[in-house]
């Protein structure tokens, strides 16, 4: 089926207009007295074509793939997109603090509406939906899985699944530690609103391992969270590390076939468990996870909140059933895992103590085009030091890996065909030389690959 456009549409809402794009599945001409469950999803331009800010999830392509094999049920996916200049205010509720950090005014509730108020109307109006929460998901990424928790979590009677990639959980400031000091190495603010009631809601939860700044340790934390209120791993909460995925549309559009399963289709049976990451820890090291990974007969894949460990010798370490570690004593170990009728055996090190922090020296070169006032941003921003260069000296956490473009302010990025990489494993001392700058992008925090938000 083609690609629908709905051009234009004005929002009485926000006082703007945009496109939305609409896939209708295989059967829809074919079957005309048949209805289907809706996905909705943010930064709609992305879902089924690239453009010059980002690739293509081909989240139709997914689709028709799980469809075609029998694992998901046919669906409607509505791609609303993102206006330039207003995604971050659209993407973003009025918290305490986000206004006076972004310097945007936060219009997440207006968003709000306008989804629910003025598109859900529409397109239950002109095509064959099947309406209620149960048979409709809101789906985005990093500030789009933001907005995306909020709406869920204030409104599922109108959604009831709710589909959380790379979210934009927190802002993470990293100070530069130069001669005037006095800051701490790294301060973070919660950017989502935490609710005290449990809503009937399923929650698809996700994230890379290489997002720099965007940390597993901070999804995690707000997986436990929602397992504090009464969400239960493996049923109503799905969660999933991406060891090797960066903050990017590909990165998004390679694991969109696991939320897809969740919602819509047949996971199957577990078939075997890895224990992807590091498998060094420290004998002093508080709050490390494991964080194994189930694979299932459709292809779906989880990592496990909840399971059954066994540490031998047991005097090496304990691990706790949320994969918690606590490390006894120095030497070798393995850790068996059990899960769901499975039951796989991995060696694990506790080394020596280590510090928590590792000094990161950036220094970065820019072309002489670079206005003197523009910020540059490695993943974090680095300080003007002179005509044409930036540096700066960092305390960041250990084992923190990025994958980036530089860029000057938001979504304006070096012309490269691929990508920096660089780890916090060890001390750094790192020099990156920008040729050219691509066109000037106008979205502040845009969808564009590496961008961070």
């Amino acid at each position: 089926m083609p690609i629908i456009t709905l051009k234009d549409m004005y929002s009485s809402s926000l006082h703007n207009s945009r496109d939305i794009f609409v896939y209708l599945p295989p059967s829809y001409e074919k079957e005309d007295d048949r209805h289907y469950p809706v996905l909705y999803v943010h930064d709609g331009q992305h879902m089924f074509a690239g453009d010059e800010r980002g690739d293509s999830w081909d989240l139709h392509l997914t689709a028709e793939e799980l469809i075609s094999q029998g694992v998901m049920e046919e669906i409607i996916i509505v791609a609303v997109s993102s206006v330039t200049h207003q995604r971050v205010s659209e993407y973003f509720h009025d918290n305490p603090g986000v206004k006076d950090i972004f310097h945007a005014e936060c219009k997440g509730e207006a968003y709000e509406e306008f989804l629910i108020s003025e598109v859900m109307p529409r397109i239950d109006r002109d095509f064959r939906t099947r309406t209620g929460p149960e048979h409709t998901a809101l789906l985005g990424s990093s500030a789009g899985a933001l907005v995306s928790y909020h709406i869920g979590f204030h409104r599922p009677d109108s959604f009831g699944k709710i589909g959380l990639m790379s979210p934009f959980l927190v802002h993470t400031l990293v100070n530069e530690q130069g001669e005037a000091g006095g800051k701490p190495p790294v301060s973070q603010m919660n950017m989502y609103r935490r609710y005290e009631e449990k809503p009937p809601v399923s929650v698809w939860l996700d994230i890379g391992g290489v997002e720099g700044t965007f940390m597993v340790s901070q999804v995690r934390q707000f997986a436990d969270e929602l397992i504090e209120l009464g969400f239960q791993p493996g049923k109503d909460l799905m969660f999933l590390v991406d060891e090797a995925a960066a903050h990017t549309q590909s990165a998004w559009r390679q694991r969109a076939a696991c939320p897809l399963l969740y919602f819509f289709g047949d996971l199957g049976q577990p078939v075997s468990l890895e224990l992807p990451g590091r498998k060094e820890i420290v004998l002093e090291e508080k709050g490390f996870h494991l964080h194994p990974k189930a694979q299932y007969t459709s292809g779906f894949q989880m990592t496990l909140l909840h399971a059954r460990y066994q540490a031998e010798p047991p005097e090496m370490l304990e691990v706790k059933s949320d994969g918690a570690v606590i490390p006894l004593q120095q030497g070798a170990a393995q850790v068996r895992i059990h899960y769901g009728g499975i039951a796989e055996s991995f060696s694990v090190e506790i080394a020596a103590g280590h510090t928590e922090l590792v000094e990161v020296e950036v220094t970065v070169t820019v072309p002489h085009s670079t206005i003197r006032d523009d910020s540059i941003h490695c993943g974090f921003e680095i300080p003007r030091a002179g005509e044409g260069l930036y540096y700066g000296r960092y305390l960041l956490p250990r084992d923190l890996y990025f994958q980036v473009k530089i860029s000057k302010g938001f979504g304006v990025h070096e012309k490269a065909d691929s990508y920096r990489e660089f780890n916090t494993c060890e001390p750094r001392r790192l020099h990156f030389q920008v040729e050219e700058w691509e066109h000037e992008q106008s979205s502040i925090f845009g969808s564009s690959a590496g961008d961070y938000s």
